[in-house]
C-alpha cells in the first residue's frame, strides 16, 4: 500500500527511492563479504545518488512550500550531476584500471555543477519566484534558465556516451569475457531514452507517454547495473577458481592452505612453517642414457606417461608432489601414519613402473629402473626467491637425506631404501619385507643413519633369498655391537654365500675388514661411510 499523502506524480520517485535504499542496504551487506571486490563501491556510489536523487525528487513533488520545493529540485538536480561520476567510477573498476584524466575531468566537472546546484541563486543557476510546470500547471518548480538545462544535457548525453563505450567494449573484444558490459550499456541507453522524453514532456512536446517515465527507467538502470556486477562477480569467481586450479598443479594445496590463507593474493616472500613429515624421494635411474637413445619428443612423452601413473599412485596414498626435479619427484606425507602410507606408496610405485614396462605401447628396448629413498623428520615448508620470482618449497636436512637415500640405491644395487626413522613407526603387524643394512654416514649428516630396505616388490626368488640372509646379516650386526668383530665378520660372510651377489653384505664385509685393518675394533656399530 502506498501512503495516502502522496500525489500521482509523486508515486515514481517515491518507489525509486525505496527501491535504491533496499539496494543500498544490501550492497552494504555484501561489501561485508567482499569488501576487496572494487565494483561494489562504485555500485554502492550509484545506489546512494539514487537514494539522494529521488528523495529530492520525492521532497520537491510534494510541493509543500517554496522553500522545500527548491530544497528538494537542489537535491535532485546536485545527485543527478554526480551520476555520470559513479558510472566512469563503475566501469574503471569492472576493467580493473585506473582513473583516466576522462574520469578526473568529470569529478572536477559533476562536483562544479553540483555546488552551483545546492548553493547558486538567481533566476539562472536556482531561485525563487516559482513558476508554473508547463505540462501540469499544478506543480510548482523553481526558477533555472542555464543552470538545469545544462545538467541535464551533461548527464543524459553522459548517459548516451557511457552506453555506447560499453556496448563497443563488449563487440570490440567478441563478447569475450565482457559480457558483463551488455546490462549495463542497454541500462544507460534506456535511462538516457527516459530522459530525453521527460526533458521534452517538460518543454511542452509529448512523444508516447503523457506521464514522466525517468523514475521507471532509472529503476531499470538500478537493476542492469546490480546485473552487471553478478555477471563480472561471477566471471571473475570462474576466472579465480581456474587460476586456483592451475595455480594448484604447481603449488600443493596443501602449502597453499598454510602460505595463502587469505587468498592467492596473500601469499608473501619468506611465509614459512615447521612441521614433521615423511619424505619420499623417487629417481630415474640411466636417464641421461636413456635421453640419448630416444628423440626429446618421445622422451618428454614416455616421462609424461610414467609421472601420471606415479601420481595417481601418490594421491592415492593421500602423498603431496612437491618438485618434479627433471627425472626425479619429491613427494611430502604428512599426518601421523605418514610413514606407514609413504612406504605403502613406495612399494605400489615400483609395483605401477613395472606394469609400466610390461606394457608393449611404452617398451622401447629396456626397461625403466628408479630407485626411492624415503626419510622423516623436521623440515619447513614456505616460499624463496624474490619479490618478482617466488617458489614454494620445503627445507631441511630431512629434505637432503631422503634424497641421499634415493642416490644409495643405486650404490648398494636395490630399489628403496628406507631410514629408521620411517621404519621405526610402521605400525605393529606390518607385512612389508624389511631387512637391515647396517648404519650409514651419508653427505650432509654428521650421525649415521640405520638403512633398512623394503623388498615386497622384488621377483619371488630374490625375496627368498633376501628373506634368507636378512636374520643372519641381522644377527651379524649385533654381534658386532657386542664387541665380537671376528665372529661378525664371519656371520655376514656366512650370508653373503648364499647370496654372493647381494652388494650390501659386500659393503658391511669391506666395512669390518678396513676396522679390523685399522685396528678399530671399539666400536659399537657397522658404519658404511658413503660421504
Amino acid at each position: 500500500m502506498l501512503p495516502e499523502f502522496l500525489p500521482h506524480y509523486s508515486i515514481g520517485p517515491f518507489i525509486g527511492l525505496i527501491t535504491n535504499l533496499i539496494m543500498t542496504i544490501l550492497c552494504l551487506m555484501v561489501m561485508a563479504i567482499y569488501r576487496h571486490y572494487r565494483p561494489l563501491r562504485a555500485l554502492l556510489s550509484f545506489y546512494v545518488l539514487s537514494v539522494s536523487l529521488f528523495l529530492g525528487w520525492l521532497i520537491y513533488g510534494l510541493q509543500k512550500s517554496p522553500q522545500s520545493i527548491l530544497l528538494g529540485y537542489r537535491i535532485d538536480l546536485a545527485s543527478l550531476s554526480l551520476l555520470p561520476v559513479s558510472w566512469a567510477w563503475f566501469i574503471s573498476s569492472l576493467e580493473g584500471k585506473r582513473f583516466g584524466l576522462l574520469f578526473r575531468v568529470m569529478v572536477g566537472f559533476s562536483i562544479f555543477l553540483a555546488i552551483l546546484a545546492l548553493f547558486a541563486h538567481g533566476s539562472l543557476f536556482m531561485g525563487l519566484p516559482l513558476e508554473s510546470h508547463m505540462v501540469d500547471p499544478d506543480i510548482l518548480r523553481p526558477h533555472s534558465k542555464i543552470l538545469k538545462p545544462t545538467i541535464y544535457f551533461y548527464c543524459f548525453f553522459s548517459g548516451l556516451f557511457f552506453s555506447f563505450t560499453t556496448i563497443k567494449k563488449l563487440f570490440w573484444n567478441k563478447g569475450y569475457g565482457k559480457i558483463h558490459f551488455l546490462p549495463m550499456g542497454l541500462g544507460l541507453l534506456f535511462w538516457f531514452l527516459g530522459g530525453i522524453h521527460d526533458g521534452l514532456r517538460s518543454l511542452g512536446v509529448v512523444l508516447i507517454f503523457k506521464t514522466q517515465i525517468l523514475w521507471f527507467t532509472s529503476f531499470w538502470l538500478s537493476v542492469l547495473i546490480t546485473v552487471s556486477v553478478a555477471i563480472h562477480f561471477r566471471s571473475l569467481e570462474k576466472a579465480i577458481r581456474e587460476a586456483r586450479d592451475v595455480f594448484e598443479k604447481f603449488v600443493p594445496p596443501s602449502y597453499l592452505r598454510r602460505i595463502a590463507t587469505k587468498g592467492l593474493g596473500s601469499i608473501t616472500l619468506g611465509e614459512a612453517d615447521r612441521e614433521v613429515v615423511t619424505i619420499l624421494c623417487c629417481d630415474i635411474r640411466g636417464f641421461t642414457s636413456l635421453s640419448e637413445n630416444l628423440d626429446p619428443g618421445r622422451l618428454v612423452g614416455l616421462v609424461n606417461q610414467l609421472y601420471e601413473r606415479i601420481l595417481k599412485v601418490i594421491e592415492a596414498r593421500m602423498g603431496v608432489v612437491d618438485k618434479f626435479l627433471g627425472d626425479a619427484i619429491l613427494c611430502i606425507f604428512e599426518g601421523e601414519d605418514s610413514a606407514r602410507r609413504s612406504v605403502e606408496c613406495g612399494v605400489d610405485i615400483l609395483r605401477e613402473v613395472k606394469f609400466f614396462n610390461s606394457d608393449k605401447e611404452h617398451s622401447f628396448g629396456y626397461p625403466i629402473q628408479i630407485g626411492i629413498g624415503l626419510h622423516r623428520g623436521p623440515v619447513i615448508l614456505g616460499t624463496i626467491g624474490s619479490f618478482k620470482r617466488m617458489d614454494s618449497t620445503v627445507l631441511g636436512l630431512t629434505v637432503n637425506l631422503a634424497k641421499r637415500l634415493e642416490e644409495l640405491t643405486r650404490i648398494l644395487g636395490v630399489e628403496m631404501l628406507i631410514s629408521d626413522g620411517v621404519a621405526n613407526l610402521l605400525p605393529y603387524g606390518h607385512t612389508h619385507r624389511l631387512r637391515i643394512l647396517g648404519d650409514a654416514l651419508v653427505r650432509g649428516s654428521i650421525k649415521p643413519i640405520t638403512l633398512f630396505e623394503v623388498y615386497d616388490q622384488d621377483v619371488i626368488e630374490m625375496r627368498n633369498l633376501k628373506d634368507r640372509i636378512g636374520p643372519i646379516v641381522n644377527e651379524g650386526i649385533e654381534i658386532f655391537k657386542r664387541g665380537l668383530i671376528h665372529e661378525a665378520l664371519l656371520k655376514i660372510e656366512e650370508a653373503q654365500r648364499i647370496s654372493p651377489q647381494d652388494i650390501p653384505t659386500q659393503f658391511l664385509i669391506k666395512a669390518i675388514k678396513n676396522r679390523i685393518r685399522d685396528g678399530n675394533v671399539d666400536s659399537k656399530s657397522i658404519i658404511l661411510d658413503f660421504r
